[in-house]
């Protein structure tokens, strides 16, 4: 992380609790700008784009409830780390901050020690949220308006550390973000691309921070046969396609083809395998703190590409199932699994060999592997709502009954999961 001193934002309208706060997180090397009121708090914000935001919830002029809303809404406010202090803590507000966009919250009266520990873990949590879940295309409309409909693209965040997971339509809305907090700043920013099918690769051309002057930005990638990673995000902007030119962007772009089994981008340690899917394709295990990420977005098992399930040849099947645990040992304990889970069982009878996983299968390795939490990811675009609602219960059915405590969640569009590493035995 930076070595410039954390900003925290306090939007708090007693005088008294405002000199308290302040003069804890002074003593702790923080600086603190205080707002009175959310009104204040909003212009604040704007103007500083501070590393933490602390609010109140019940002040003059705006509620800590409408504070909450509006941040979040804009670009600027939609990554940034933000503490509810609040002594109205009844169990149903503590839930209305956190669906408002809290990523903690602290009731009054609190002791100094728990302040400090409370904004520690806030500043130091590594989170992973998601701007892009859909596989093979864009699928926006009312049918997908929870999950979401843009196509992959993932971020792992620790203040302010940030490493970019694929480059689908979900990085267009990424890149807003990114500028509106950079203003007119730099940037140096690293993007991880799993493999170039234009589901992953789509929303490059869309990312604002690639044509801004000052900014600096690492892409790694496969390594391809025939085209080089670069020129083959050269070509989806040939002047056939797209109006405007890969050279014409003005950030410093590099791009690196991944060589090597094991390497840091800035804090981040990455590790990459090879995946059984069409082309050349990469899965991503990545660690950070002790944290570790796992993001397997396109695979298929081996064992039920190579012979079919219901009457397999086993040496056939003997050899897959060889192959599929190099993938069970590339997500061993995991504190993430971020899974291809795009195919039902019953569709994938009829689309075997695309390159895929069923959602069951997701779960098997998840089990297997022993992660502690697996994400449902690269949902179909033929999959409404409610399909991967029933898609989630099922999963959630099976991983209760092969090990109860592993979570899952599907990838919502928006969400963002906060990780710590968990003790092994």
């Amino acid at each position: 992380m930076s070595d410039a001193p954390i900003r925290i934002l306090l939007v708090e309208d007693d005088p008294a609790l405002q000199e308290l706060i302040r003069t804890i997180l002074s003593a702790e090397g923080y600086e603190v700008t205080i707002a009175p009121h959310g009104e204040s708090g909003l212009a604040a914000f704007e103007r500083m784009q501070p590393d933490v935001v602390i609010t109140d919830l019940l002040m003059k002029h705006m509620h800590g409830f409408e504070f909450l809303r509006l941040l979040r809404k804009s670009p600027h406010g939609h990554r940034v780390p933000i503490m509810v202090v609040s002594g109205q803590s009844y169990l149903p507000d503590k839930r209305k901050a956190f669906e408002m966009g809290a990523d903690s919250f602290l009731g009054k009266p609190f002791r100094r020690h728990q302040l400090i520990e409370a904004v520690e873990r806030l500043i130091h949590a590594v989170r992973v949220r998601f701007w892009g879940v859909r596989g093979s295309i864009a699928a926006p409309g009312p049918d997908t308006i929870r999950y979401g409909g843009n196509t992959p693209c993932v971020t792992i965040e620790r203040g302010r550390d940030l490493l970019i997971l694929d480059a689908g339509t979900g990085l267009r809305k990424l890149g807003i973000c990114l500028q509106a907090e950079a203003k007119d700043r730099p940037r140096d920013l690293h993007m991880l691309i799993t493999h170039t099918h234009w589901d992953h690769i789509q929303g490059f051309p869309f990312f604002v921070p690639a044509y801004v002057p000052t900014n600096r930005i690492d892409v790694h990638g496969p390594p391809s046969v025939e085209k080089p990673l670069a020129k083959v995000l050269r070509g989806q902007m040939d002047p056939a396609y797209f109006p405007v030119a890969l050279g014409d962007m003005a950030a410093s772009i590099t791009v690196h083809e991944i060589r090597e089994p094991e390497f840091r981008v800035g804090p981040f340690t990455v590790q990459a395998m090879y995946v059984n899917h069409p082309g050349i394709t990469m899965a991503y295990r990545i660690e950070l703190d002790g944290t570790v990420i796992t993001y397997a977005t396109d695979t298929e098992p081996y064992r039920f590409l190579l012979t079919d399930r219901h009457e397999p040849d086993e040496e056939l099947a003997e050899y897959g199932g060889r192959r599929d645990q190099e993938l069970v040992r590339f997500v061993s304990d995991s504190d993430l699994y971020i899974a291809d889970s795009q195919y039902s069982p019953e569709e994938y009878e009829s689309k075997r060999g695309w390159g895929h996983t069923c959602y069951t299968d997701a779960v098997e390795v998840a089990l297997a592997a022993r992660a502690r939490r697996l994400v449902l990811f690269s949902h179909d675009p033929m999959h409404d709502d409610e399909m991967i609602d029933r898609k989630l219960e099922r999963c959630r059915e099976l991983a209760a009954a092969g090990d109860p405590k592993l979570e899952v969640h599907a990838a919502i569009e928006g969400q963002a999961i906060e990780l710590r590493p968990a003790s092994r035995e």
